[in-house]
């Protein structure tokens, strides 16, 4: 999704490898760290995490694991296209249809610059690599270039051949292939997501370990995340897809135990912010149990549930930046921007990350 917010940052921004194939840790990234209440910044790294947290804080982070959700394929014809992965509802699938550039690396084109894919009636049937086979039962309701999916089987089935077929949603300013599990996070479990939850990448088992040491309380909830582009401009500014979630009742207590003894409720994610708010009343009671949430968050909103994000740092057309401006103001986050572009932070889901939290 784009935001309506104009930020004065250049339209490309430098794009990360995996820490990993530079030489570093997944913690070996760098951390802005941005007060809530005075709008100080200070320039740390993601292995100090545990120093500026403390006992009665609580991390929330998303447990959805990544899918492999894109494909490659063919129609009946014959007529090569890629079919990304953006949710589903019950055993159908919504699914965003690009054309297939002629040679080259069709990721390297950006998505709002694909050539048209074929056209897609109900009743087409499709092939993927490995023998998986899908039929369009229809076009999406809201979104033009999005259909909706049968595979040709399910469950565990399907997840089996999804992996033989499938690759992780990539993006032009990525520019070689990485393998599915550097888009997973530590706290990977149920699969479900078209891309990361990016922010609890750069989490690794010994940053756990020193948050535990520290008093620092960690629960986990599950929201299965869309496509953060659907290659048109003015449907990522308007289209908010649905995105099923699942608050466990172990969290919605440790959130509700921390915010009453005073302690910071910190996000490890937008995803993680949408299904909390989602999930609190007017109250502050935050409700376990599942549903699906379509909450876009912007500068207005009251957040009921959460004190701190820890976030990535996203391009300045990016609607991610309107649920950032629910924690800060428009003059801190510029700040805040200018900072990490003057030290060269890296940007993107392999880059460096932001927090955000209010002091003690």
């Amino acid at each position: 999704m784009r935001s309506d917010v104009s930020f004065d940052l250049p339209p490309a921004l430098e794009a990360a490898a995996p820490p990993e194939a530079r030489g570093l840790r997944r913690d070996g990234v760098r951390l802005l760290v941005i007060d809530r209440s005075t709008g100080a910044v200070q320039h740390r790294n993601f292995a100090e995490l545990p120093l500026l947290l403390g006992p009665g804080d609580l991390l929330v982070a998303n447990d959805s694991r990544t899918l492999p959700a894109s494909l490659s394929g063919w129609t009946a014809a014959g007529v090569p296209l890629e079919l990304r992965l953006a949710g589903r509802d019950g055993e159908r699938w919504a699914g965003l249809a690009l054309g297939v550039p002629a040679g080259g690396d069709p990721a390297l084109v950006p998505t709002d610059a694909r050539p048209p894919a074929p056209e897609l009636v109900p009743g087409e049937r499709l092939s993927f690599a490995g023998g998986l086979r899908a039929q369009v039962l229809g076009r999406h309701e809201e979104v033009a270039s999005m259909v909706w999916l049968a595979f040709d089987r399910h469950g565990p089935q399907l997840l089996e051949a999804l992996h033989r077929a499938g690759h992780p949603v990539r993006y032009a300013y990525v520019p070689q292939r990485w393998d599915l599990h550097h888009y997973q996070t530590v706290f990977a479990a149920a699969p479900g997501s078209a891309e990361m939850a990016s922010a609890g990448r750069p989490f690794t088992v010994q940053t756990l370990r020193e948050l535990r040491a520290r008093g620092v309380g960690l629960a986990t909830l599950s929201l299965h995340a869309g496509l953060s582009t659907y290659g048109d401009p003015e449907v990522d500014r308007g289209f908010v897809p649905a995105e099923p979630y699942r608050v466990p009742e172990a969290t919605a207590a440790a959130v509700t135990r921390c915010r009453a003894a005073g302690g910071r409720v910190i996000a490890v994610g937008t995803t993680v912010v949408r299904a909390l708010e989602t999930a609190t009343d007017e109250t502050g009671r935050v409700r376990a149990g599942a549903g699906v949430t379509r909450l876009r968050i912007g500068p207005l909103h009251r957040l009921r549930a959460v004190d701190g994000l820890l976030t990535g740092l996203h391009e300045p057309q990016a609607s991610h930046l309107d649920l950032v401006l629910s924690f800060v103001s428009y003059e801190v986050l510029q700040a805040a921007y200018d900072e990490a572009l003057r030290a060269g932070y890296l940007w993107h889901e392999f880059g460096d990350v932001c927090l955000i939290v209010p002091g003690r």
